[in-house]
């Protein structure tokens, strides 16, 4: 009998593992030193681009506009202000994170010839000066901080095009 009890109360213990999870919140704020950036440039990813996985839109498509030297310091400092959020779900079953390129994501250059994309909707990749993939992460923020830092540096008429249903090709690539 006391073995049928223990049996019963390790597998209960067990569905409830399986059925709960803990999350843990981390945070963190992109804090660029301007002297590693080469440029900062953005782009305006039409609607169908932004739900891709790992996209790659910075190799299909051109940015929209690239920030000038003043701007870019800038930039970074008004980046660094802004609060970044990811959570590390434990738990046992496989999640499916929803995480995507925003309409409005980032690349930045750096004089390594490494760089970063970024966006607000908890999607970003680090590549190293060879093109790889080096790591990805999930850190999100408001999006309404995010687009109004867009809004910022973006001439205003840009910030407001509507969006294209067809991505632009990079012709830099196409012309190689």
């Amino acid at each position: 009998m006391k073995r049928i009890l223990f049996l019963m109360l390790t597998l209960m213990l067990a569905l409830c593992m399986l059925t709960s999870c803990i999350i843990i919140p981390l945070y963190r704020h992109f804090r660029i030193d301007i002297y590693e950036v080469e440029s900062i440039e953005i782009y305006d990813l039409p609607e169908k681009e932004t739900y891709n996985y790992q996209s790659g839109f910075e190799e299909r498509l051109s940015p929209i506009y690239t920030l000038s030297g003043e701007q870019k310091n800038a930039f970074l400092s008004d980046l660094g202000e802004i609060q970044f959020k990811d959570s590390i779900v434990i738990v046992l079953a496989a999640i499916d994170r929803s995480a995507r390129y925003n309409r409005w994501s980032i690349k930045i250059n750096y004089t390594s010839g490494s760089y970063d994309t970024l966006s607000c909707d908890g999607y970003g990749h680090s590549y190293d000066e060879n093109g790889e993939c080096t790591d990805s992460h999930y850190y999100s923020c408001e999006r309404e901080e995010w687009e109004a830092l867009i809004n910022k540096y973006l001439p205003a008429e840009l910030f407001d095009v509507p969006q294209e249903t067809e991505p632009r090709k990079n012709t830099d690539l196409i012309n190689q």
